[in-house]
């Protein structure tokens, strides 16, 4: 019967059991006796495997033609869903293959991987589990504008001395308010963040003090205090900023 049917003895054996197929009687020797209807019934199990169905919703279509088409239209539903994701997946394949980018580079901003840092990388791909792909096209469009200082901050040494830092930080700082003043939602972060904010916070926090030594955070922190009075944003960002350092404040004092 396994044979006939292209499946094995123990698969017979496990349909028996969640009694998608009947036990056959058996013969005075002591074997099975298989017929016709167990070999047309495996057959009608196996194409409905084919089909994607599953072995746990076969017993409630078997002879319902209602439910038959019930499940039929949400297997076509979940199959064209499982193909979406399958195209989207050889698409990225074939970007990261062309643009020769780490496999880990998060979507959308694959073929920008060879300008960015190995932190900056490994940052964006935090992010693309934490915000929404409208904030996530606004980053890549951040990542995808160089400046002649960015090498310089990517390869700042931890000891480097404060002339260096504080040179830096005015060399970046054009550069920060106007992303800023484009994109003031940036103030305050967490507004973009899907699923859980304390958690996407605290995930930020700790990527950010991992991927970036003391030196490089002090030449963003210096940059940014240089910036802010100045930046032409309206006040409702400005309020809305200092809310949420407040309430990080609060938040790790806690």
């Amino acid at each position: 019967m396994a044979r006939l049917t292209g499946t094995t003895v123990n698969t017979i054996r496990h349909y028996h059991k969640l009694g998608l197929l009947t036990e056959p009687e058996r013969m005075s020797n002591g074997y099975k006796q298989y017929g016709a209807s167990h070999l047309l019934r495996l057959h009608q199990i196996r194409r409905m495997r084919e089909l994607g169905i599953p072995l746990s919703d076969i017993g409630s279509v078997d002879d319902d033609h209602e439910q038959q088409q019930l499940a039929l239209k949400q297997l076509e539903v979940d199959l064209g869903e499982q193909i979406a994701a399958l195209e989207k997946a050889r698409t990225e394949v074939s970007q990261l293959l062309e643009h020769g980018a780490p496999i880990d580079t998060a979507s959308g901003f694959i073929d920008i991987a060879a300008r960015m840092s190995n932190s900056d990388r490994a940052l964006m791909n935090i992010y693309s589990t934490l915000y929404e792909e409208s904030a996530l096209a606004e980053m890549r469009s951040i990542m995808s504008e160089t400046t002649p200082y960015d090498q310089e901050v990517d390869e700042l040494a931890e000891d480097a001395d404060d002339a260096t830092r504080e040179r830096l930080a005015e060399q970046i700082a054009p550069s920060m308010k106007r992303q800023l003043e484009a994109k003031p939602w940036l103030l305050a972060p967490t507004e973009r963040m899907t699923g859980d904010v304390k958690m996407g916070q605290a995930a930020i926090i700790g990527s950010l003090r991992e991927l970036y030594n003391d030196a490089q955070i002090d030449v963003i922190q210096r940059a940014f205090i240089s910036v802010f009075p100045t930046l032409k944003i309206p006040d409702e960002d400005r309020e809305r900023f200092i809310a949420f350092i407040k309430h990080v404040a609060a938040e790790e004092e806690g």
